[in-house]
């Protein structure tokens, strides 16, 4: 796990987090997944109190699910789309989306900052390319992977 990504498999434990500049994406002692900017909530899975010992995991299908201690679903992103590589990245835009072609999003945005994309994968990195970049400079640029606003 990275500052601001969870890779396939990984997982955030209660009071583990991605962390970006003044934005904190973190698995809660209560079970609550919760995004802040600077101290204030302005995300969250609702899960307060649906159990103990929760953690978060990125599962290779592309779904983000939140397990209690006995395993028990209580929250999911819905994008399990099949098996493959994805990550959960917290954006610098505040954004959280899981990536292996955008398949979720807090939609937190903030207006006027551009997301961009940067995925590494244990030291190899596949590319960075801001948000309003074409499909044509990012061949130029020899990126392999390039997700369109």
């Amino acid at each position: 796990m990275a500052d601001f990504i969870l890779y396939s498999g990984e997982s955030l434990r209660s009071g583990q987090a991605l962390y970006r500049g003044s934005y904190t994406f973190i698995m809660q002692n209560d079970c609550n997944l919760v995004l802040y900017d600077n101290g204030k909530a302005i995300w969250a899975s609702g899960t307060n109190g649906r159990g103990s010992g929760c953690y978060c995991a990125m599962q290779s299908d592309g779904n983000l699910v939140v397990y209690t201690s006995n395993n028990n679903a209580v929250w999911a992103s819905n994008t399990n789309v099949g098996q493959g590589h994805y990550v959960c990245i917290l954006q610098k835009d505040r954004n959280v989306v899981i990536y292996g072609g955008a398949r979720w999003a807090t939609n937190t945005n903030t207006v006027g900052v551009s997301g961009g994309m940067f995925i590494e994968s244990k030291a190899t990195i596949f590319g960075s390319l801001p948000a309003n970049e074409t499909t044509a400079e990012a061949k130029a640029a020899r990126i392999s992977m390039v997700v369109n606003k």
